[in-house]
């Protein structure tokens, strides 16, 4: 994607620490991207391609045969071919039309100077799901037996490093004073001695749920689209991967006034249709069944889940987590999953995942081109 210089630090691979008593070593990659240069680098691409830019909140859509206006909030009016929502949660333009009841994610982050830490400089610590730093707050560890919180670290140096308390999944999403708290007793437990926050930041992330209807007159990309993988969370690689292949329809489809070119909503349900084919969706469906049983684990049964997880392939896990497979490799992915799982976890999967599979498998079968 031509976006390397976009990265500030990487490291040479990860470490996932499942217990006190285990830890597995991730033999990848990981680098952390410069928000701010990654914005500049778009936004530097837009101008030198002649992008025009308007300030202003969309208040109204309103399409017409060929063409859309987008109404704004300061009585400016654009005419389009097509429309594109890329407002992410907030779904201003996008329609649904089931019941959204997603997960949540909920993380609290900040980049630090600190006196020191305990992490290898050289690796990014993944997950640590380890609780002994709540042994002095009852309460609080009874809290993470059930909805448990795990430390993401980034360690630039000795002394500066990104921290991070999340919560993968949960339905309702933690507060963020919970995963605070979490946090704080987790650096007291560690000796991480916080001199000075350079930044600090919130997330809740909505985590599955159903797509907007496909096709639709507007067109979706991100977070409005359904684009956040239901089970880890993640979306800037998947969207910056998808953002091609949007444009790349618009052009093809709409083509030139003297072609056989689509418009209206010919054009937006042709752009949809390669946003979201068949084997996308069926991934994602795959997905949120995962995000269905992570919903239902509590701290020990994550602690196996991932324990057999990361004992995988890495191709299988590798492609999991960067959402490269597809539904039949998904399978073998799954049935390699029950089988390194110890016969506690698969009881659990079984158990727990009933509901999800019947779920899934009658939506893959509802859901055909």
């Amino acid at each position: 994607m031509d976006l390397l210089d976009c990265l500030d630090t990487t490291w040479s691979g990860a470490v996932v620490y499942v217990d006190e008593g285990v830890k597995k070593d991730l033999s990848r990659p990981y680098g952390r991207v410069n928000r701010k240069q990654l914005k500049s680098k778009m936004l530097q691409k837009c101008i030198t391609n002649g992008v025009k830019f308007h300030q202003s909140k969309v208040t109204n859509v309103v399409h017409e045969e060929a063409n859309s206006t987008v109404v704004c909030s300061d009585g400016v009016k654009i005419q389009a071919s097509v429309v594109l929502d890329a407002t992410g949660f907030s779904r201003c333009l996008v329609q649904y039309d089931k019941p959204y009841n997603p997960g949540y994610q909920v993380a609290y982050g900040i980049v630090a100077e600190v006196d020191g830490h305990p992490f290898d400089v050289d690796k990014m610590v993944f997950m640590d799901w380890r609780d002994k730093h709540l042994d002095s707050y009852p309460e609080l560890k009874e809290r993470n037996s059930k909805i448990p919180t795990f430390l993401y670290a980034m360690p630039f140096s000795s002394n500066r490093i990104f921290l991070e308390e999340t919560s993968l999944v949960a339905r309702p999403g933690l507060r963020m004073e919970d995963i605070q708290e979490r946090m704080a007793a987790r650096l007291k437990h560690l000796g991480i001695n916080v001199k000075r926050i350079e930044e600090d930041e919130r997330c809740v992330i909505p985590m599955g749920g159903p797509l907007p209807v496909l096709p639709q007159r507007v067109v979706g990309i991100g977070g409005t689209a359904g684009m956040v993988h239901p089970s880890t969370g993640y979306m800037v690689a998947r969207t910056l991967a998808a953002a091609p292949i949007v444009a790349n329809a618009i052009v093809r489809y709409l083509g030139s006034p003297s072609s056989n070119s689509l418009r209206g909503d010919q054009l937006s349900a042709e752009v949809w249709r390669d946003l979201w084919p068949i084997e996308r969706r069926r991934q994602r469906e795959f997905f949120c069944f995962g995000m269905d049983i992570l919903l239902k684990l509590d701290l020990d049964a994550t602690r196996r889940f991932f324990d057999a997880f990361f004992d995988l392939q890495p191709h299988y896990w590798h492609g999991f987590l960067s959402s490269r497979l597809f539904l039949p490799e998904l399978l073998v992915f799954g049935l390699s999953l029950f089988s390194h799982a110890s016969n506690t976890s698969r009881l659990e999967i079984m158990t727990k995942g009933t509901v999800p599979l019947a779920k899934m498998i009658n939506n893959l079968v509802q859901d055909r081109d």
